[in-house]
């Protein structure tokens, strides 16, 4: 493997080199990219002092804030923030959660990871204080079921890895001999008759987008096909959307 990296350093570390270099030795551009974020993260990952790290972050955070009841709310959670820093350092040096190291085959994997999708959201809905649970038919629309206020609410997951866009369209059918125009193989619109909720989990991080249906329906054709996670912004993390939604009108 030395001999990779040898020549990405005499290429100056280029991104633009990893595929000369891969096609050189008969590998994916794909596969040799990852090696070598894998061994980056790794080297760099030893030699940061996490401690440190969220030492300095805690100390901008703190020059930053003017405001005297900032400043105090901030010496009450002082320590705590420090902690969770910490935590997120680790991941964020790691490049997040672990992938594929056994090197499953890609067409396994890519089913392999929308269950993990799945599954990082039910578990993070269950650590949240929300009755949740996978729907086990692999031809429903939607993937879980939440159960609270005595109202039950159908979800549909997606997992996100890399790029900025959520799509509320399911992709068309592919393959050798598909007639991807035919209307059975048209990736069909993803709306309210479908789901309840629509959530992205970023399978990086764990970052979840809860998004109500009632806000994507409102989406025409077009945009619905591509939406940026900057229009989404108000439903990262805001698990209060579940408890709005089940509120007695």
């Amino acid at each position: 493997m030395c001999k990779y990296i040898d020549e990405l350093k005499e290429n100056d570390y280029k991104k633009n080199a990893v595929k000369t270099i891969a096609t050189k030795h008969n590998l994916s551009e794909a596969e040799l990219k990852r090696y070598y974020q894998t061994k980056f993260f790794y080297d760099i990952a030893n030699v940061v002092n996490l401690n440190e790290l969220s030492k300095i972050n805690i100390e901008e955070i703190e020059k930053s804030l003017e405001d005297e009841t900032l400043k105090n709310e901030f010496k009450f959670i002082k320590t705590d923030l420090k902690k969770i820093i910490e935590k997120s350092l680790y991941i964020a040096m790691t490049n997040g959660f672990s992938t594929n190291i056994n090197h499953i085959e890609s067409g396994v994997m890519t089913a392999n990871a929308g269950d993990s999708a799945e599954f990082i959201f039910v578990a993070r809905a269950i650590l949240a204080g929300f009755n949740c649970s996978s729907v086990d038919v692999r031809s429903s629309r939607y993937d879980a079921i939440i159960d609270f206020n005595d109202k039950l609410l159908r979800v549909q997951i997606k997992g996100i890895s890399s790029g900025n866009n959520i799509s509320f369209k399911d992709r068309d059918r592919g393959g050798q001999g598909i007639d991807h125009k035919h209307e059975r193989n048209v990736g069909q619109r993803i709306t309210s008759k479908d789901c309840d909720i629509y959530v992205a989990v970023d399978k990086q991080v764990g970052i979840c987008y809860i998004i109500p249906m009632s806000w994507a329906d409102k989406l025409d054709e077009d945009k619905c096909k591509t939406v940026k996670l900057s229009d989404v912004v108000n439903y990262k993390e805001n698990w209060n959307i579940i408890k709005e939604m089940t509120a007695d009108s």
